[in-house]
């Protein structure tokens, strides 16, 4: 499994991203444009020295990534979908799609991939959960699974 931030907005996160990529082995890719400065002292801050063994790709449009990357096993994260993350076998699983901060994943993006989204349950009246703490619980379930194949 490989994680994927599409359009992240927030250089906290994504340095937090970046830091939990190299702690549990995971790729990283970004898919721009993403509206942070990668070399921001925020980013530098969340990420602490785990930049240099990280292993992160930044892609420059979504379309260039999809066509290069993007397979049947791949999954989106977004809390419109009907699937807890947990139920989905994530082992066989290429790609996690994350979208931005502030709006998510595309609805064109969700309706193309509609039988391949997963969300972390959440109280009904909150809108979504930290960008980092979904990379987060989502990465870890997944090496959990791993752990126990």
């Amino acid at each position: 499994m490989e994680i994927v931030l599409y359009q992240p907005e927030i250089a906290g996160n994504v340095g937090a991203i970046i830091r939990l990529s190299a702690n549990t082995g995971i790729p990283l890719h970004i898919v721009e444009p993403a509206n942070i400065d990668f070399d921001s002292t925020k980013i530098k801050r969340a990420g602490l020295d785990y930049h240099d063994i990280a292993n992160v790709t930044k892609h420059n449009n979504w379309n260039a990534f999809k066509t290069q990357y993007i397979t049947d096993d791949s999954l989106i994260s977004t809390s419109k979908s009907k699937k807890i993350y947990w139920e989905k076998d994530l082992t066989n699983t290429d790609y996690i799609i994350f979208g931005s901060e502030s709006v998510g994943v595309p609805d064109v993006m969700i309706e193309e991939f509609k039988e391949q989204t997963i969300k972390i349950p959440m109280d009904s009246e909150s809108r979504s959960i930290n960008l980092a703490n979904a990379v987060g619980i989502i990465s870890y379930e997944y090496l959990r699974q791993v752990e126990c194949k």
